[in-house]
């Protein structure tokens, strides 16, 4: 053999020793994916079929035993093993599959007390029931028992520090679970102000931890969902959605969105897809207010424009408080969208409510505008404002006639004033405004 095939013989020999390492070191990872694949698998199996024998209580006592059995593998493998990255695997896919147990006994204590009458059929793989109110309450307790130390160990993986606030905040959310409730109203302003409080819990905590910021803290923190999505998924199910849910819905979209956004920092691009995709769940909350005020109005098509613009208008404007860029843009699309509304609904539908909503909103727009020195909002604000102004005058014109006393009187009295004011302050009124028309330029766009 040549020195140079023995040269090259071992200059290709750590090649292939480092791919076996590689090779090595991806190996638990293949297995521990596999693993979870099968174990949410064989969750999911199970919760849309079941086993034929036995009854509700005993097919439920399995599931409990597969989630605690989870969580006592991850425990005893981390700590005897000495391996962290499977024990936590473990211990996660414990932690979630907790809001599933609590559906379940949500559905034992509705078989025996719901509180509102809804004329469901609950298809077979959703027929969760037991005998008697006093075996709900037993299931209830002993399951709640049982699966809270089961979260507060999966949160002591995650996150040490915070472990007991998020595992408190975790349970109260699966406890909401088990209220005996469907009706899509109730469970539309639960999920809002359940999300609020985990948005703002998980905020807070994030500031107090900063271990949280971590990537087990994040999925600790996302965990926080999972409850909110299991009740949201139950009723989207099960029970028919109305406006008013598909607004909550967009709503909650807006709010985790936003939630995810302000998590992120100030040039990643996933917050900038996030501040852009916002503007859908915005659109979407606006339609669901729409078909709300169809079904509680008697005439509703007058409000729809200015209920749509509005409502989107105030989450665009929510919005341009928080983006990275573009925060101008925002504010001249909300006050675009609403001052286009109101103006084109006043044409439509020409009354005194009309025109005096157009005169509200300019008011509001113009006021917003000279508050945030942009010139585009202001002048947005003035046009609406003045559109109104001319239909008051109008409908004024039309009910009353300016050929009598009393409209003659009310306008020679107007212009007296008006004369008095500009002669006694017209110094300072022209002061004023040649102040203001400088400042007026200096403004944005």
């Amino acid at each position: 053999m040549t020195n140079s095939a023995q040269t090259e013989r071992f200059s290709q020999a750590p090649i292939t020793m480092q791919g076996e390492i590689n090779q090595m070191f991806d190996l638990p990872r293949l297995l521990r994916s596999i693993g979870a694949v099968s174990l949410l698998a064989a969750i999911s199996i199970f919760l849309l079929q079941g086993w034929e024998n036995g009854n509700d209580v005993y097919r439920y006592m399995l599931l409990l035993g597969h989630t605690v059995g989870l969580a006592i593998i991850g425990f005893a493998s981390g700590h005897w093993l000495g391996e962290s990255k499977g024990a936590r695997l473990l211990l996660m896919i414990a932690l979630a599959s907790v809001p599933a147990n609590f559906a379940i006994l949500g559905a034992f204590t509705y078989s025996q007390a719901g509180m509102d009458a809804l004329n469901v059929v609950y298809p077979s793989v959703a027929h969760w029931k037991v005998d008697s109110f006093n075996i709900a309450v037993m299931a209830n307790l002993g399951g709640a028992l049982i699966l809270a130390p089961v979260a507060w160990l999966g949160f002591m993986v995650l996150s040490r520090k915070s472990a007991l606030r998020l595992t408190a905040i975790f349970m109260l959310i699966n406890l909401a679970l088990l209220i005996p409730v469907r009706t899509p109203e109730y469970i539309a302003m639960m999920l809002f102000a359940l999300t609020i409080l985990v948005a703002k819990q998980s905020m807070k905590s994030a500031v107090t931890d900063t271990g949280l910021r971590t990537p087990e803290g994040t999925i600790a923190r996302l965990l926080l969902y999972v409850p909110l999505g299991v009740m949201l998924g139950r009723n989207l199910w099960l029970y028919a959605a109305d406006g008013f849910m598909f607004a909550v819905l967009s709503a909650i979209v807006f709010i985790l969105f936003r939630q995810v956004s302000t998590q992120l920092s100030r040039d990643s691009r996933l917050r900038k897809v996030l501040e852009i995709g916002s503007m859908v769940p915005a659109v979407a909350f606006g339609l669901g207010v729409c078909a709300v005020t169809m079904d509680l109005l008697s005439h509703p098509l007058v409000w729809l424009l200015p209920v749509f613009s509005i409502s989107v208008a105030s989450l665009l404007l929510e919005l341009s408080t928080r983006v990275v860029s573009g925060a101008l843009l925002y504010r001249r699309l909300a006050a675009s969208l609403v001052s286009v509304a109101v103006v084109a609904n006043l044409v439509m539908f020409s009354s005194v409510a009309t025109a005096a909503a157009c005169l509200l909103v300019g008011l509001l727009v113009l006021t917003y505008g000279y508050m945030v020195e942009q010139r585009i909002v202001f002048a947005l604000g003035t046009i609406t404002l003045l559109a109104g102004l001319i239909y008051q005058m109008q409908f004024a014109i039309d009910m009353f006639n300016l050929g009598s006393w009393g409209s003659l009187a009310a306008l020679g009295v107007g212009a007296i004033l008006i004369g008095s004011i500009i002669e006694r302050h017209g110094a300072k009124i022209k002061l004023r405004l040649t102040n203001w028309g400088q400042r007026f330029k200096q403004w944005e766009n």
